[in-house]
């Protein structure tokens, strides 16, 4: 209060919560307000609900206009989609007709990663005329499924069973994208809804695409940005030799900690070992459109992948690599460029670690690797596969596991949901979706222990643990005053969690004006 003066605002928090901002290190945060650019069928029931709500967006269009709306289910996850309609089917080209015979329309199927394949998508008779799809039409891909009926019409329907969908970028590629204007709204947007559950920062280290960098350097030329971003860049090499070209013009920008300021940062890049190569080459071949997405994807053979890590490292480039199914070969490659190059202390990332043995961890630790986890996905929404035994449950995600091997760690929320609180939630009570079990019990954290990496973790991928993540003298001031107590609250209300007030750099970005 001695530092009170003529200019000073006095917040008065009655006892309410107050924690240091949320780091999210695996955000996706421009996708979020995306999603609202779209006509929703999350409050459709049945397959007359989603015509009424197609008919009520054709009488907004003229004929001939496009109506694309979201995916058929509930978000965020939109697990067990059909089961949300009285009918438990999906509707066909020919129930989209009766809602609009005059004009193209078309049911966004899932991004894959918000739940599991297929990606199943809708197209009604006008929008599968304007594509050339009809009864000689076959999926570009044995993983792409064009429904038919008896009589070999396609009955519009689409399903993906790929990781990454390819639909819109191969049958489906006349539907209307994202434009650029559409991405800078949508970011605003998503900025506001973070600040709102009390996020302050992301780490992307999945990488954005240059159409997505783009939308955040709009909206950073504007002084609008309210979420401290640091990004990761992610190319779309297909040999090593453009690599060393690109690397040799923008390298510079992105190597060591980063480039930029203390709201938006570009640094390091993102690589991943394998990959699909029919998706690699079907969504490259649209570029630089990503759709959902926002990154590039990538097909790299074991030895282009060793060779691109191996560039990077030559030139301070930080990596990124998502190794869900891939651990044992990155760390042989990390460990083969470590010989040449240390990377000890560069804190590169190792992206959706799910499974990992104690050598393994070990090894992580030597190579003074960081580890992000998208533990709500791994432990409530897709992990019946764990159900049945104990042991291989407590190896998922095994937080306390890091923190007996001095593993840096933090969470990524994946935007599935956006909030932290529902990922909060699952690192304290590992708890899966259909039966209520508790997968690897010894390694919930406690709420201090979760807290911690979603804050100082999240500050240490940002090289900003001196600035960021802890509420002390001399740091930024990021924080958010929380809507109930987080440490004594109920635990299965900690994913209703929001934030009344949150600060960045000593800012209001978000107040409820409710409270």
């Amino acid at each position: 209060m001695a530092l009170v003066g003529r200019g000073t605002t006095v917040v008065d928090l009655q006892g309410k919560t107050l924690i240091p901002g949320i780091i999210d290190v695996h955000a996706h945060m421009d996708r979020e307000g995306l999603k609202g650019i779209l006509p929703s069928l999350e409050d459709a029931r049945s397959i007359a609900d989603i015509q009424e709500l197609i008919r009520s967006e054709v009488e907004r269009k003229r004929p001939g206009e496009w109506v694309v709306t979201m995916p058929v289910g509930d978000p965020p996850n939109y697990a067990d989609a059909t089961a949300t309609l009285a009918e438990g089917r999906y509707p066909t080209r020919w129930d989209l007709d009766q809602a609009a015979p005059d004009n193209p329309v078309y049911i966004k199927g899932t991004w894959t990663p918000w739940n599991v394949p297929p990606s199943v998508s809708v197209a009604n008779s006008m929008a599968l005329r304007l594509a050339g799809v009809d009864r000689n039409t076959s999926g570009p891909n044995t993983s792409v499924t064009i429904e038919k009926s008896a009589d070999r019409e396609p009955t519009g329907i689409f399903f993906d069973d790929n990781l990454y969908p390819t639909v819109e970028f191969t049958l489906m590629r006349v539907v209307p994208r994202f434009e650029h204007a559409q991405r800078v709204k949508a970011l605003r947007e998503s900025m506001r809804m973070y600040n709102a559950v009390g996020t302050t920062g992301t780490y992307e280290g999945h990488g954005v695409a240059p159409e997505v960098l783009r939308a955040y350097k709009e909206v950073w030329d504007t002084g609008e940005m309210t979420v401290r971003s640091h990004l990761t860049l992610s190319p779309a090499w297909e040999s090593l030799a453009q690599a060393e070209r690109d690397v040799e013009l923008w390298a510079h920008t992105a190597s060591g900690q980063g480039f930029g300021d203390d709201m938006l940062k570009l640094t390091g890049v993102y690589l991943q070992s394998g990959g699909s190569e029919y998706v690699a080459r079907a969504r490259s071949a649209e570029l630089p459109y990503t759709g959902w997405a926002g990154f590039a994807q990538t097909h790299y053979p074991p030895e282009l992948f060793r060779q691109l890590v191996g560039l990077a490292a030559k030139h301070n480039l930080r990596v990124n690599s998502l190794i869900r199914d891939v651990l044992e070969d990155v760390l042989d490659v990390f460990e083969e460029v470590n010989r040449e190059s240390a990377i000890r202390g560069r804190r590169w990332v190792l992206d959706h670690l799910t499974q990992a043995t104690t050598e393994q961890l070990r090894r992580i630790e030597r190579l003074g690797l960081l580890v992000e986890t998208i533990l709500l996905t791994e432990l409530w929404l897709r992990e019946s596969a764990y159900l049945d035994d104990t042991a291989v449950a407590d190896t998922v995600v095994a937080h306390k596991r890091y923190i007996d091997e001095g593993i840096r760690f933090g969470f990524g929320t994946d935007n599935k949901p956006y909030s932290p609180w529902a990922t909060f939630w699952s690192a304290v009570a590992r708890t899966e979706r259909r039966t209520g079990a508790v997968l690897g019990p010894d390694q919930r954290l406690t709420r201090v222990e979760a807290l911690r990496a979603f804050t100082v973790g999240g500050a240490y991928f940002c090289f900003d643990e001196d600035r960021r993540g802890s509420l002390e003298p001399g740091k930024l001031a990021d924080l958010a005053v929380l809507s109930d107590d987080l440490l004594d609250m109920p635990q299965e209300a900690l994913p209703e969690l929001r934030s009344l007030l949150t600060m960045v750099g000593g800012r209001i970005v978000h107040r409820d004006e409710g409270e």
